[in-house]
């Protein structure tokens, strides 16, 4: 094992990985070459002009389903966005949102859908803007289409997909009135000279949602990533986590505001 992560580490740095994340991902592709020996695919490797390139390409890959964790949403739905109505003193300030490492989009959207269908109920809209970012161009690009398939919108309930989708050539379109609120832009969270987004010119985010990414980093740079996103959270804002790097926040003296919401505040 130690001497194919050091093949890797010479196609491509890996240092910023956790070590568990790399070890599975060799393990995975091991399992999709139908491989039992780490010695077989040392030498596949060998053999192979591009089993280098493609272990490198798998690093970026990303998953993602709309409304990944309902219970995240629902208090988001009940409980943050009643909160940014009281708080905010300028009800015409548009409240400002960060979903860092979108992938195709579902987290985005799904925080999108959160707003509209608050404010179909609510007597105070909450005007909004969501900075979706990923540091993957094809992300990017499937996430602007907004298109998907039948398995891409399996967490959806029915009145959902209904009210916020159009069903076309046998994909789902999102609806045009969701996707206006939406900017999304290449980002890569270890960027050395920007600590946010480029289009949010100042960050002043009132929710920074980032759920399952920083299990793939090692400790050293999951720190890194939440500094940076507390130099560009807005006072009282919220951080939204997965259910697997809650721990992460709590350990660094963040808050959850309700059990395993996995929304955080310092």
């Amino acid at each position: 094992m130690k001497e194919i992560i050091e093949k890797l580490q010479s196609k491509t740095d890996i240092s910023a990985y956790s070590s568990n994340f790399i070890r599975n991902l060799i393990r995975n592709r091991m399992l999709e070459l139908k491989l039992n020996e780490l010695d077989e695919y040392k030498e596949y490797i060998e053999k192979s002009v591009s089993e280098l390139e493609i272990l490198e390409s798998q690093l970026k890959n990303s998953y993602s389903r709309f409304f990944r964790n309902r219970l995240t949403f629902e208090t988001l739905s009940h409980v943050i966005l009643p909160r940014l109505v009281t708080q905010r003193a300028d009800n015409n300030a548009e409240v400002r949102i960060w979903s860092a490492g979108c992938a195709g989009g579902h987290e985005a959207y799904s925080l999108a859908i959160v707003f509209e269908t608050f404010n179909k109920i609510s007597t105070t809209k909450l005007k909004y803007r969501i900075f979706a970012t990923d540091r993957d161009y094809s992300e990017i690009e499937h996430a602007v289409l907004g298109e998907y398939s039948r398995h891409d919108i399996g967490n959806l309930t029915n009145l959902e997909t209904e009210n916020w989708f159009n069903y076309s050539e046998k994909k789902y379109k999102i609806n045009v009135d969701i996707k206006q609120h939406i900017q999304f832009e290449l980002f890569d969270l270890l960027d050395n000279e920007c600590t946010c987004p480029p289009s949010s010119i100042f960050g002043g985010f009132d929710i920074i949602m980032c759920a399952n990414v920083l299990i793939y980093y090692n400790e050293e740079y999951q720190k890194r990533i939440i500094s940076n996103f507390q130099k560009c959270i807005s006072k009282n804002g919220y951080f939204v986590t997965g259910e697997a790097e809650r721990e992460i926040f709590i350990s660094m003296g963040f808050i959850e505001i309700h059990p395993q919401s996995c929304i955080l505040r310092v």
